[in-house]
């Protein structure tokens, strides 16, 4: 399941499109079609990675996904916005432009991807009341990563070995 669609995506980033329409090449036909850019095909597969990358993100800040947009309508809708928005980003991108395309971020060698993580957890963390509030589901399992470790391979914390 992705949040957005494609044509979402074409109005934020019709630049990229032909005439506002994301296009494959026509191979059955050659020459009967110019491709866009990014393809209609490549849009499409990023607008499910940055959803399955979100949902993933929203687990780690111990939501429950994907968003169920019948039970939290707004929530759906402004992840939605904000993976069609990344996602014409990363058409930007591919034409060598746009945020993901500064000089800072290629000498300082940061991937989209980290700055996408980046900004994903931070905006997950500033709207999640919001979340709570339209009925996001959260799950209570602690994460791994915050259970004290008392046992350290056969010895406790502390302990000598003689």
């Amino acid at each position: 399941m992705s949040y957005g669609t494609q044509e979402q995506v074409a109005t934020m980033a019709s630049t990229w499109t032909n005439n506002g329409i994301w296009e494959n090449l026509n191979t059955e036909y050659p020459g009967t079609n110019e491709a866009s850019n990014p393809t209609l095909d490549e849009v499409e597969v990023w607008l499910d990675q940055v959803s399955a990358q979100f949902n993933v993100a929203l687990g780690s800040h111990a939501f429950v996904a994907p968003i169920n947009p019948a039970v939290s309508p707004n929530a759906y809708k402004a992840v939605s916005q904000y993976v069609v928005q990344i996602v014409a980003d990363l058409c930007s991108y591919k034409n060598s432009s746009g945020r993901f395309f500064t000089e800072k971020l290629v000498e300082n060698g940061v991937t989209p991807m980290a700055a996408i993580l980046k900004d994903m957890n931070n905006w997950i963390e500033m709207n999640a009341d919001g979340f709570a509030a339209d009925n996001v589901p959260q799950i209570s399992v602690p994460s791994i990563r915050k259970q004290p470790i008392f046992r350290v391979i056969g010895k406790l914390k502390g302990e000598k070995v003689e």
